[in-house]
């Protein structure tokens, strides 16, 4: 089986997996992930932070979208472009959302674009990472193509299902830090 194909067996299983999650495990999970990305000094230092709008199944980040805007930090979620690209678009309010790409929410096109220079932090999903931070997207290769350039600390929010180790592609950006629920 070649490395795509195995990737996509992976996203399969793991996806399968993250459906399976009791509500009140996934409940409870999320929060103590908000935690633990609150506790980044990184995170307490950030003025500027670009974070990933939560899909069903995933590491809910409203919760910590919410209380960065509530800190009055600058706050960027992802926009979708055409052919994998993506924009990072100033929000101050969740009513700023609407479904976009995929089904998943987006900021609406007249927010402000921000440069990636100008970010401190980044928080990427995945479907899972290995312990050296090498995440395994949905294979779209957004963030990959977003993070070539970034300067700024990387962060995963992720289940303990979801830690796999698994060979990489040239490609594959690896995050700095990978934030996990006990």
């Amino acid at each position: 089986m070649d490395l795509a194909a195995e990737k996509k067996a992976l996203r399969r299983e793991l996806k399968q997996k993250r459906k399976n999650l009791l509500e009140s495990y996934r409940h409870q999970a999320d929060r103590q992930i908000l935690e633990r990305v609150k506790s980044l000094e990184l995170y307490r230092q950030a003025h500027r932070i670009f974070c990933y709008v939560s899909m069903a199944e995933e590491v809910d980040t409203r919760l910590l979208l919410e209380e960065m805007l509530a800190e009055g930090k600058i706050v960027a979620v992802p926009l979708c472009r055409e052919k994998g690209g993506m924009e990072a678009r100033q929000i101050t309010s969740m009513d700023q959302l609407k479904p976009g790409a995929y089904g998943i929410l987006e900021p609406k096109e007249d927010t402000e674009k921000l440069d990636s220079d100008s970010l401190d932090l980044c928080v990427i999903p995945c479907v899972a990472c290995s312990s050296s931070g090498v995440r395994l997207g949905y294979g779209g290769g957004y963030y990959d193509r977003y993070l070539a350039d970034f300067k700024g600390m990387t962060v995963s929010t992720i289940y303990p299902y979801q830690l796999v180790d698994f060979q990489p592609d040239d490609c594959d950006i690896p995050v700095q830090e990978v934030l996990i629920c006990e």
